[in-house]
């Protein structure tokens, strides 16, 4: 069988499963929308990260790609808690609170490396750095949006969790790999 890339059934404004709908422009769609927003922007600056040698090293333990790549990862898993709260399915795909602790870990290790923030720091330097701060904004975004549903229909607080320290990492990334450079960070000019 072919596969079918449409159906015709969302022309109306509404996405269906089963006998629950959700208007495309509710809270929920929105939030899942910006999760996939946020997955796709992680896949290209992936793409990018692997274009270029010398991220995988014993700081990290792994490489920036594959980082990136358990992320995309967890916020399939989030998207999928998320759908079966809207759809009502009980479904058990749950972020963990390991998942969490994880990136945690790669954030004290960039943080043993990268010189101390004293000021606000441009976004850019290089490329990669770049791509990862548009991440970091992608990831807040869909945050506030995780948390204006979660007074819907409450989410996990491991959901919400991680989604926060999500930002954090990507902001540690962005400066981890300017560092590994040897490009110093710009501060505003006020």
């Amino acid at each position: 069988m072919k596969t079918q890339f449409f159906t015709g059934k969302g022309d109306s404004g509404e996405s269906h499963y089963g006998k629950t709908t959700l208007k495309k422009s509710s809270l929920g769609a929105d939030l899942l929308g910006s999760l996939d927003e946020l997955n796709s922007w992680l896949g290209l600056t992936r793409v990018e990260s692997e274009k270029e040698e010398g991220y995988r090293n014993e700081e990290l333990g792994m490489s920036i790609s594959e980082i990136l790549k358990q992320t995309q990862n967890s916020i399939f898993v989030i998207q999928a808690e998320i759908a079966s709260l809207i759809f009502g399915l009980g479904g058990d795909k749950k972020i963990s609170a390991d998942k969490t602790k994880e990136m945690e870990e790669v954030i004290r290790k960039i943080d043993e490396v990268v010189p101390a923030i004293k000021n606000f720091i441009l976004p850019g330097g290089s490329e990669l750095s770049a791509r990862l701060d548009v991440g970091r904004t992608l990831a807040r975004k869909a945050e506030r949006l995780a948390k204006k549903f979660s007074e819907e229909k409450e989410l996990p607080p491991e959901l919400l969790q991680y989604l926060n320290r999500l930002s954090s990492l990507l902001f540690a990334l962005a400066r981890y790999v300017n560092h590994a450079r040897g490009i110093e960070e710009e501060n505003p000019t006020y």
